[in-house]
């Protein structure tokens, strides 16, 4: 599947969730740090994702297995942390890891985000390329037999 193909079909995925139960979300004073990051970042790149385009000459060929991997792992995901969750919302969260990994090469987690510990992700400038670092990409991947959406995340381990 080309690129420009996959991103169509995220823009017509997200705009089913309704995006104002975020904003709402981000307005409750007792919102956690790391929830309130993480719905910024969703609300960023909702927004971004919206206004992208794919020049022809950058539209670049995914493979439908590595499309369908992410999509199943995702949802293994859903079903081990939050099976309860609404399918408008997993599919909003599927399409933004889909983005961020296929289209945009960007962390699935904000740079900058507060693990804790002075774990974060942060980015890198090597040979005049973008490098991103998650500190804690091991530790999750260590933490879930099940599932591990870190495997699709373009981070690199500390």
């Amino acid at each position: 599947m080309k690129s420009s193909e996959l991103l169509e079909e995220i823009k017509i995925s997200i705009q089913e969730y309704d995006i104002n139960k975020i904003k709402i979300k981000l307005e409750d004073d007792e919102i956690n740090p790391i929830s309130k990051q993480v719905s910024l970042f969703n609300l960023k790149n909702y927004d971004e994702i919206l206004s992208k385009t794919i020049e022809k000459d950058n539209d670049d060929e995914i493979s439908n297995e590595e499309i369908e991997s992410m999509k199943n792992e995702i949802d293994l995901f859903f079903k081990g942390c939050s099976p309860e969750s609404e399918e408008s919302f997993k599919k909003f969260i599927e399409s933004i890891c889909l983005y961020l990994s296929l289209i945009a090469k960007k962390p699935l987690h904000p740079v900058g985000i507060d693990f804790g510990d002075d774990e974060t992700v942060h980015e890198d400038i090597r040979n005049n390329k973008t490098v991103y670092i998650c500190d804690k990409k091991e530790f999750f991947k260590n933490q879930s037999k099940d599932y591990c959406t870190c495997n699709y995340c373009i981070c690199e381990s500390k």
